[in-house]
């Protein structure tokens, strides 16, 4: 099989929106970056789909979905393959629905914030976890860590060297992540969350992450079964499709350069990749490549199950479940995979 592994940045915002560039300097941008592909997601607006703006740009796919949220701006939901958008005075559970019914891809946003409502930069968690219909949900959203770790007495270093600053996904959201994926497919991404926000403190004025540093930063890496498709509807296709495949991996470009990544498990003459499922056999093994020197964890079910520092590793896995990798460059995240599934 022909795979490829695709390198992009997802949840984007523009002049659309809040953003504060345009889409053709964005996609500049990020082709300067070495990125493969963009998902933008202004708020509540399709408009730049509708004006033709989703389309190759060289051979770069650029696919345009947008951010929903309630109205009391939370539960921030980006809904992707698309076609419309969603009344604003629904709640959060009849915005999801709605868009599952209507075939759409819907991740929850930042879902994580736990900074108060009421501090200068407020919060936009995701508040009702009782919501069925999405498709998954963002463990590493850039902006959002961002700002949790901003006090009074950091913002001038942090605005200075931004990437600096990014540790990993909280444990909560791993923990929940791991949770929901017991039972069904639940899609893991990482998020820009890009905005180019301008910053003034006193005479200053910076723009805090600018676009081109934010795309050197957090990836979300889909694998295809197949090339890369140049009709613009199967490259679309394919991209969506292995995100609702949960065929991602998520790294932060600051550590190295992660497209090379491999986690696999085999199971006698079974194989699996990110999203893929085996049977616990006799000899069945977790293999993982890096290409780069890194501290290697491999969780199952969301418990660690093994741990070492290298290159590569091999675990013997003799219990069914959901299995994932971490990797650590210190005492930084990395990589983050999907999850296999190990049946019995």
């Amino acid at each position: 099989m022909n795979r490829q592994i695709l390198t992009g940045a997802i949840h984007i915002h523009t002049t659309d929106s809040d953003g504060t560039k345009s889409h053709a300097e964005v996609v500049e941008l990020a082709r300067q970056a070495g990125l493969e592909y963009l998902i933008f997601t202004d708020h509540m607006t399709l408009q730049a789909k509708i004006d033709g703006k989703e389309k190759f740009y060289g051979s770069m796919p650029v696919l345009i979905g947008y951010e929903h949220n309630d109205q009391d701006d939370c539960n921030h939901y980006l809904v992707l393959d698309s076609d419309r958008v969603q009344p604003s005075d629904m709640t959060a559970a009849e915005y999801v629905t709605a868009a599952s019914i209507e075939g759409a891809l819907g991740i929850l946003a930042h879902p994580d914030e736990v900074r108060g409502r009421d501090a200068r930069y407020r919060s936009y968690p995701w508040t009702d976890w009782e919501v069925e219909g999405f498709d998954g949900l963002e463990i590493w959203n850039q902006m959002s860590e961002w700002m949790e770790h901003l006090t009074f007495y950091n913002q001038i270093m942090m605005v200075l060297s931004p990437r600096k600053w990014l540790k990993a996904p909280t444990s909560r959201i791993l923990r929940k992540w791991d949770d929901l994926s017991q039972t069904r497919k639940v899609v893991g991404i990482g998020s820009v969350d890009a905005h180019g926000f301008l910053y003034r403190a006193g005479p200053l004025r910076l723009t805090i992450f600018p676009y081109k540093v934010q795309f050197k930063s957090l990836r979300s890496h889909l694998i295809l079964n197949e090339s890369l498709s140049d009709d613009f509807s199967t490259a679309k296709n394919q991209i969506y499709s292995a995100i609702r495949d949960c065929r991602v991996f998520i790294s932060n470009y600051r550590w190295g350069e992660a497209a090379s990544f491999q986690f696999e498990i085999e199971s006698g003459n079974q194989s699996a990749l990110c999203g893929g499922e085996v049977r616990l056999g006799s000899s069945t093994v977790a293999k993982i490549s890096l290409p780069l020197k890194g501290k290697i964890r491999l969780i199952r079910s969301g418990q660690l199950s093994g741990e070492t520092d290298g290159i590569s590793a091999e675990f013997q896995i003799s219990q069914p479940g959901v299995y994932r990798v971490e990797v650590y460059r210190g005492r930084r995240g990395w990589i983050f995979s999907n999850h296999i599934r190990v049946l019995p």
